[in-house]
């Protein structure tokens, strides 16, 4: 099933986007020489990667972006049934990957897809998993490796904060964990030079929450508001558990108004991708919410 919802998810974002091939046409290609701009050329995971596998395999680039596209739909939606599986049967899991599947077309907005996109829902729904379930190592290379792939990875610390008891060795693993994700947001700029960009992004976002001109179609010019119709009533139903919860499932919740904040100063609101991080911290209070499932399951 879990092969089902990725090949579904990779058919529709493929066929959504009206320039599909803009990736390996312009974007890879810019991101190597590092002509494409910041911030995007600091997301050096899958477009370094891409071309290495192409190098050594000999496989074209489309066909190599297809191929690993496909393999990250899948790749997250089982990390997150195997996260859901921390509380939840692995029939109740997969619903909640199910509702992800459903929902997640709506941050296909762009004209072309990015490829750092679903591979940051693998690895937060990774990330969150290891916090959650205190496997200190796993996070930390997943952390590592994510903070490649995209600098928003720095929110997992705040997960792994509310997953955590407070006291002195989560304040230290804390330091070491930032150190991590420092580290490598500053080897990428210094290893690659400092490109400034236009990093404050409010005003342009209150704009688009006006709509976008009427020359675009009703979908399109409402673009600003899908991350919000996504994940608003997500959010307000999973703070409605039920008693018993866990309580580091209505913890997570409190990561989301941050995160939004940034989302709105720092990026922009119109590309409903960059909310794809809240799927993690939402759906374990969601699903205990509808499907009241047994609290007894984990003690976590």
């Amino acid at each position: 099933m879990l092969l089902s919802l990725a090949v579904a998810s990779g058919f529709a974002d493929q066929r959504m986007r009206a320039y599909p091939d803009h990736v390996f046409q312009k974007y890879i290609p810019g991101i190597l020489d590092h002509s494409y701009g910041a911030p995007a050329i600091y997301r050096v995971l899958m477009p370094y990667g891409l071309t290495y596998l192409a190098n050594s395999t000999g496989w074209t680039l489309p066909a190599l972006w297809l191929a690993t596209r496909l393999l990250a739909f899948l790749l997250a939606y089982l990390a997150i049934d195997r996260y859901l599986r921390t509380w939840f049967s692995s029939g109740e899991a997969l619903t909640g990957v199910a509702v992800v599947a459903a929902t997640i077309p709506l941050t296909f907005t762009n004209s072309w897809a990015h490829p750092d996109a679903i591979p940051e829902l693998a690895f937060f729904a990774l990330g969150c998993y290891a916090a959650v379930n205190r496997r200190d190592v796993l996070f930390a290379v997943t952390l590592a490796v994510a903070s490649l792939n995209r600098e928003t990875s720095g929110l997992l610390l705040l997960v792994y904060l509310v997953a955590q008891p407070w006291c002195r060795q989560t304040a230290y693993k804390l330091a070491v964990f930032g150190t991590i994700w420092s580290a490598v947001y500053m080897g990428l700029r210094w290893s690659i030079g400092w490109q400034p960009y236009e990093v404050w992004q409010l005003g342009k976002n209150l704009e688009f929450l006006k709509l976008l001109p009427p020359a675009y179609d009703p979908y399109y010019r409402s673009y600003a508001w899908f991350g919000l119709l996504l994940f608003g009533p997500m959010y307000l139903l999973a703070s409605l558990v039920p008693p018993g919860t866990p309580p580091v499932v209505r913890r997570l919740l409190w990561v989301v108004p941050p995160f939004a904040v940034v989302c709105v100063l720092f990026s922009s609101i119109i590309e409903s991708r960059i909310f794809t991080p809240v799927y993690p911290l939402v759906l374990p209070g969601l699903m205990f919410t509808l499907l009241r499932a047994d609290t007894s399951k984990s003690a976590v």
